[in-house]
């Protein structure tokens, strides 16, 4: 199924709604992501990409609803939806607010909340936004790729990989993203002061400190051995 067909993306709800994983599009690559605040879904997600379950899961949420899964910090939540709005995709570490967020999804009283806009419109929202109609909060999820193989960014090679471990797939060309953007999304701490650069994925560096320091967050750290996919 398309990503981009609305059909598919509710027949897809159907399937998260029932504890089910899927393989979705995610802006350059695909993810394979279930109902956030579903206990079984870590297990499920584990089980497909062959690793341990106590890797851990990332928050897929729209950065206007964050304030339902993050504590107050230093750093405005306004300025934070800015930064996720001015980059291709970046995963935030944040307080995690408790109660409030995913407790599947929380690790030491921080989440990572994983983020793309996808433009001119963007059917990964509409994804989520349809689960929200249905009572449910936000997605949560990992790369789609089997422990120790590359992420992958090609439609064709997730089905053959993943076709029959997902309830079902929403696929997507990514025609329109440039293959440097076609990787892992870059990952900043803000729990650290000043915040520091966990993973140099889609955003370069340099990018993302310039992006950081256009919507007022303070100057990023990038540690020399920051780890780059």
């Amino acid at each position: 199924m398309q990503l981009s067909d609305p059909k598919a993306r509710l027949g897809a709800v159907e399937q998260l709604l029932s504890g089910e994983i899927i393989a979705t599009a995610f802006n350059g690559i695909f993810a394979l992501v279930g109902d956030a605040d579903d206990p079984r879904v870590p297990r499920k997600l584990a089980a497909a990409k062959g690793r341990p379950r106590a890797k851990g899961v990332a928050l897929i949420c729209p950065p206007e609803s964050l304030r339902e899964h993050v504590a107050q910090s230093d750093h405005p939540l306004a300025t934070v939806e800015a930064l996720y709005r001015s980059v291709h995709a970046v995963g935030l570490i944040l307080p995690a607010a408790e109660p409030g967020a995913p407790r599947l999804a929380v690790q030491a009283q921080t989440i990572l909340n994983v983020w793309t806009e996808e433009r001119p419109r963007s059917h990964l929202r509409e994804l989520v936004l349809e689960l929200r109609r249905r009572g449910r909060r936000a997605l949560v999820g990992t790369s789609a790729n089997v422990t120790g193989r590359p992420t992958i960014s090609d439609p064709a090679e997730s089905e053959a990989v993943f076709g029959d471990r997902v309830a079902a797939m929403l696929l997507d060309s990514f025609d329109h993203v440039p293959p440097e953007r076609r990787r892992s999304a870059s990952i900043v701490d803000l729990t650290a002061a000043p915040p520091r650069l966990v993973r140099e994925g889609s955003v370069p560096a340099g990018e993302l400190r310039a992006a950081m320091r256009a919507v007022g967050l303070a100057e990023l750290t990038v540690p020399l051995d920051v780890a780059r996919v």
